[in-house]
């Protein structure tokens, strides 16, 4: 297990003041991509609200600027802001990724060192467990602890007289510790043992050096972690979409295509709000910022409802080679379509 270094003398207060210091400064970047939509929106908002109640709007309607221009300025910073956005994601973020990955409890005491794997299944079907797996030791490469892997292989059984394909047991790899070997893309095992028809005759314990498969410590990372795939560059996720038979290909889809549609579909829902509170009369301004919650709130549950769309793809879709990216993609896109013609029609309605 990694040691993790003293800290230096530091009073309680002090110390309860740099731990806080020290996870939320890298959250703050995590932070300001869960909330770049919204942020746009409620600055202005407010901006227009407060314009429009001390009567800042008419001025300006007398004066003859019209009231979408007076809107080009805060669609411009949202704009800029939404490049940030994309700054932070493809180059800030993956620079904190061990800090970001961290809990709370884990400020004080470092990262855990390792973690249990529970069913990983491998490409051939087997299912890979270990007692404890090390992604970080220090300079040397990732390892397991207490490997073991039941081989599976498809046999056609008769279930409630009906005819099915099952995954059934032909045998179960033991080692004591796995090292993965980068050159050669495999574990090498310690004490490793192949016992085989272990749904059947038993067989004897079979010596074996080398596990190989497609489970490498980053596909480890993948199923491990769903929090971990949303912090990687898209360079990154292009290259881990390349591999075969690799773990999380539809989360990385949709974090792929929902990277450059979230920019979007902020400056979206900053095009809807406009409209809804800019308004020359301030008698209407409960109306306008009521219409502009539920409007902001619909909006919202359909890109979470998208989001959710698509994990399940058609089967007709699936079946396809190119079918699991297209679905991702119209999910991702679908909110765009449905609510960027929305707010032209209502900026049109604007009465300037």
């Amino acid at each position: 297990m990694c040691r993790v270094p003293p800290e230096p003398n530091r009073s309680p207060l002090w110390g309860a003041l740099y731990d806080i210091v020290d996870f939320y400064f890298y959250q703050c970047f995590l932070i300001f991509v869960q909330l770049s939509g919204i942020i746009p929106v409620v600055a202005a908002a407010f901006t227009l609200m407060r314009f429009s109640r001390f009567n800042e709007l008419t001025a300006m309607l007398a004066a003859g600027v019209p009231l979408l221009r007076i809107a080009a300025p805060i669609i411009l910073v949202s704009v800029v802001l939404n490049g940030l956005l994309l700054v932070d994601q493809e180059v800030v973020l993956p620079m904190m990724i061990p800090k970001l990955m961290r809990d709370h409890d884990e400020v004080h005491r470092g990262p855990r060192a390792y973690h249990d794997i529970q069913a990983m299944q491998d490409s051939s079907g087997g299912l890979l467990y270990s007692a404890r797996f090390f992604p970080t030791p220090g300079d040397k490469e990732p390892y397991m602890l207490d490997l073991d892997v039941i081989e599976r292989a498809p046999k056609d059984k008769i279930v409630e007289g009906v005819s099915k394909t099952v995954m059934v047991p032909t045998g179960h790899l033991q080692a004591d510790e796995a090292h993965w070997n980068p050159e050669t893309q495999q574990w090498d095992l310690r004490n490793g043992r192949l016992i085989g028809g272990i749904a059947g005759e038993r067989h004897s314990a079979t010596p074996v050096g080398v596990y190989k498969s497609n489970v490498t410590p980053e596909e480890i990372g993948l199923y491990s972690s769903g929090k971990y795939i949303g912090l990687l560059p898209t360079r990154r996720i292009d290259q881990l979409l390349d591999r075969p038979n690799m773990y999380g290909k539809m989360e990385l889809l949709r974090v792929k295509h929902w990277r450059f549609t979230q920019p979007l579909m902020n400056v979206v829902l900053l095009l809807l709000a406009i409209p809804c509170v800019m308004t020359r009369e301030p008698g209407t301004l409960k109306t306008a910022a009521t219409k502009t919650l539920a409007l902001m709130g619909i909006a919202m549950a359909s890109v979470f409802v998208f989001h959710q769309f698509a994990n399940s793809v058609p089967v007709f879709l699936a079946a396809t080679p190119t079918g699991t990216n297209t679905w991702a993609m119209l999910m991702a896109w679908s909110p765009i379509f449905i609510f960027f013609p929305l707010s032209v029609y209502l900026l049109d309605r604007v009465k300037t």
